[in-house]
């Protein structure tokens, strides 16, 4: 089974999401990559962060330089790393700048990326770049779509059927499952990805 660390690896809440969090998925032997959320300042930086607010400041509405005094992490500064394990960006954001965010990932052409996010608008936006990173949905809800053309697919587990997951593996679209590995049994292929939040014991 392939795993993905959601938000990296942390054994404490407060540090998903972190570099510490992502070294420790990348010297993780377990895991052949790491997940995180991107979000965009009030002046168009990219930071990882789940949720739209960070100490009590809507990131949208913020200038980089207020949280930067408080060690929010710059997608610039992750993408530095030195891993060729999968590096999977959910965009959080429907109206982030596509055209600054393409980018700076096209300076990154020789890592693992991956990007997803549940605003189709977005992929689709980015699918009519000039990019080498793969592009996918998160999709919560089954997708049928005969026309679904992005790379890979996010798939909750809870509702996932090993028969989804084979149409979408035959037709050479990578499959990500997010839930717990404990919820129930999936055959997994060789595009087959599970996004977990705990540590391989």
């Amino acid at each position: 089974m392939k795993l993905i660390a959601h938000r990296g690896l942390y054994k404490i809440k407060k540090n998903q999401n972190t570099l510490e969090s992502f070294f420790n998925a990348i010297n993780n032997t377990c895991y052949i990559g790491f997940e995180c959320d991107v979000r965009q300042t009030k002046d168009k930086k990219f930071i990882i962060n789940h949720d739209a607010f960070y100490d009590d400041q809507i990131i949208r509405l913020t200038e980089f330089n207020k949280l930067k005094k408080q060690n929010v992490l710059l997608l610039s500064n992750l993408l530095k790393i030195n891993t060729n394990k999968i590096i999977l960006l959910e965009i959080k954001d429907v109206d982030i700048d596509i055209k600054r965010f393409n980018k700076l990932l096209r300076k990154y052409k020789n890592k693992n990326i991956y990007v997803m996010s549940f605003h189709n608008r977005i992929i689709n936006k980015l699918s009519k770049t000039e990019h080498s990173y793969k592009l996918g949905l998160l999709n919560y809800i089954l997708n049928n779509q005969d026309d679904y053309n992005y790379d890979f697919i996010g798939l909750l587990n809870n509702i996932v059927t090993n028969n989804q997951i084979n149409e979408y593996l035959n037709k050479n679209i990578e499959v990500f499952i997010y839930g717990l590995l404990k919820t129930k049994k999936l055959k997994y292929g060789e595009k087959c990805y599970y996004i977990v939040d705990q540590f391989c014991l």
